[in-house]
């Protein structure tokens, strides 16, 4: 599979979900969904929330690269995606995500959801 299109829709496929119920679970709009797997978006802004809903390891979803399964962390510099865009500081909080526990992951997101409600 070349494209993030092709992936996002293996992977929601191989789940069992629909569009809208990958969706939902994802706190996406269903034309989102549709626009990634059409090829429109590149870059989804929510790939960890796809990833983690669909259970597949974020660096195959949007590159290819590494194993399909999320299963085991890998080590947390495979997720350095510093050359791909983001800033070192970026990169360097995504390297302690992936080093917390699915449990304080899900509480932090929380978190950052409630902040980011408050912004608007």
């Amino acid at each position: 599979m070349e494209t993030l299109a092709q992936r996002l829709r293996y992977a929601r496929e191989r789940m069992g979900l629909s569009q809208s119920e990958l969706a939902r679970r994802t706190g996406l709009r269903p034309q989102a969904i549709q626009f990634i797997e059409a090829g429109r978006v590149q870059r989804p802004r929510n790939l960890l929330d796809l990833a983690q809903v669909l259970a597949v390891n974020p660096e195959w979803l949007l590159f290819g690269r590494g194993a399909v399964e999320a299963g085991v962390r890998e080590s947390a510099t495979a997720y350095d995606m510093q050359g791909d865009g983001l800033s070192a500081e970026a990169a360097g909080v995504g390297r302690l995500w992936m080093a917390l526990p699915v449990d304080q992951q899900a509480a932090i997101k929380e978190v950052l959801q409630a902040l980011a409600r408050k912004r608007h």
